[in-house]
């Protein structure tokens, strides 16, 4: 019954999803893969009418053109699948696979860096405009307000401020109201899926897992027998062993997958919910009142600094509020908000793909092993010895091949090299010791001797004495033309 009421829910959740989408439709690309009367399978590419995907950011020129990925829907052609499907048997198809899938993965990376570079450069650009723009309006506007001479300047500048943000903001507001409908269906939708999908999809599914894997391992118990001493005992032990395991591998990879689409419904689902609170427009009757309120507190302030051009403080602070408090508050907004929230659904919805990308891989694998344990092992060959004897005189010939070609070619080419590299060489070494002796203060460079330290300071003691000794003897004469003798 609890099934039952889900289940009409939802069908009543997609009726008045479909009926509100309705409105907001695009046309957009639909890419669908069937199979012609021949048995092949082909693309085609139809153009229908489509629900219409929300971006928060989709100024600028790189922006729309990136941003109009999301009119593409549906079984695209990617290179990266094909490269993938192709099931190379010989040696040089193995290589060309694997050389392919690298010069993909190289341009895939490439591309996607460009065009990340070119989305931050066009940010920056469009945010240094619009601060451009904040200061040369603020400017004008300061101007006008010192120029304003009575009141009736100040009133009529009063009323067309307010006017123009009175047919702007109910603009937005339309605009708004339309995609909070749409948004507040599509999260009805998702919660009415999410229910029915844990009632009927990932409990009874879990618990049915889980019940095979201890079927399963009760089942291996019975019929193992404890018997080592018989071979063939043995061996349906080790058979049974692998079944066993092989089925509880692919039991977990079960409940692996409805873990993860668990797991991704419901960040998809509390990301949807912040996305109807944050696109709500509020009430129109109200947005007069908010926007004459904030004009008149604007025209206040602004007022206020201008009355006191020598207040350093007020205008400091003024500029702080500009620059920083005003940016601040702009950020946690409403608007701001949703275009986070948007941008975070879209990487949902990319690492949700990869995940099942990564799950496919998984399961090809287990299904490649699902009944590998029951083929038998292939016995090694022997190596033909006339294959050894035939390698090695292969080696041989090209090993004698390679010393003849040495002895003749290879000795003159690197003889004829090495006379200028030896000249180089010597050339800088003279260069090399010509530079060391002339820092080091050679006198086989410089046609000096050095002295130490040492020497010169016993030197110096030697001649201090020398003349002490004089002068001590100069003074003991008493006649001064008598001293020379």
């Amino acid at each position: 019954m609890g099934l039952q009421r889900k289940q009409n829910n939802l069908r009543k959740a997609q009726a008045r999803f479909d009926k509100v989408s309705r409105r907001s439709k695009q046309f957009q690309i639909e890419f669908v893969r069937g199979q012609n009367s021949k048995g092949k399978f082909k693309t085609k590419a139809n153009i229908v009418r489509g629900e219409k995907q929300f971006h928060g950011n989709n100024r600028g020129l790189i922006h729309k053109a990136v941003n109009a990925k999301y009119r593409i829907k549906g079984d695209v052609p990617s290179v990266t699948r094909t490269i993938n499907a192709w099931k190379p048997k010989s040696k040089k198809g193995k290589v060309f696979k694997g050389t392919a899938k690298v010069m993909n993965f190289a341009v895939h990376d490439v591309t996607q860096t460009a065009v990340d570079t070119a989305l931050a450069a066009e940010t920056v650009g469009l945010k240094g405009a619009d601060v451009a723009q904040r200061e040369v309006r603020n400017k004008l506007k300061q101007k006008y307000t010192r120029e304003a001479v009575d009141d009736y300047h100040r009133g009529v500048f009063f009323v067309g401020r307010t006017a123009v943000d009175a047919v702007k903001g109910t603009h937005c507001h339309l605009k708004q109201k339309k995609q909070q409908k749409l948004e507040k269906a599509k999260y009805k939708l998702q919660k009415a899926e999410y229910k029915v999908f844990k009632v009927d999809s990932y409990k009874p599914k879990l618990s049915a897992s889980k019940a095979d894997i201890k079927s399963a391992k009760a089942f291996y118990k019975s019929r193992k027998v404890r018997d080592r001493g018989n071979p063939y005992r043995r061996a349906m032990n080790k058979r049974r062993k692998q079944a066993y395991l092989q089925s509880k591998r692919e039991l977990k990879f079960e409940q692996k997958q409805l873990k993860t689409d668990k797991r991704f419904k419901k960040k998809e689902l509390r990301n949807q919910r912040k996305i109807k609170r944050d696109a709500s427009a509020g009430l129109l009757v109200l947005k007069p009142v908010s926007y004459s309120a904030k004009r008149m507190r604007a025209s206040a302030w602004q007022k206020a600094v201008n009355e006191d051009q020598d207040n350093d403080v007020l205008h400091a602070i003024d500029s702080a509020k500009r620059r920083i408090a005003e940016p601040a508050i702009e950020k946690v907004k409403k608007p701001q908000r949703l275009q986070r929230e948007q941008k975070k659904r879209d990487r949902l919805k990319d690492s949700e793909s990869k995940s099942k990308n990564r799950l496919n891989r998984q399961e090809n694998r287990l299904n490649e092993k699902h009944d590998k344990y029951k083929q038998k092992k292939k016995k090694r060959r022997p190596k033909n010895k006339q294959t050894k004897k035939s390698v090695s005189d292969a080696i041989r010939t090209a090993f004698k091949f390679v010393k003849n070609v040495y002895e003749k070619e290879v000795k003159k080419f690197f003889a004829t090299l090495a006379v200028p590299v030896i000249i180089i060489l010597l050339v800088f070494a003279f260069i090399i010791m010509i530079f060391s002796s002339i820092a080091s203060s050679s006198g086989f460079t410089l046609g000096t001797y050095a002295a130490q330290d040492y020497d010169l300071s016993e030197a110096e003691k030697y001649y201090t004495k020398l003349a002490y000794e004089m002068n001590e003897k100069i003074r003991k004469v008493s006649d001064p033309d008598d001293w020379k003798d």
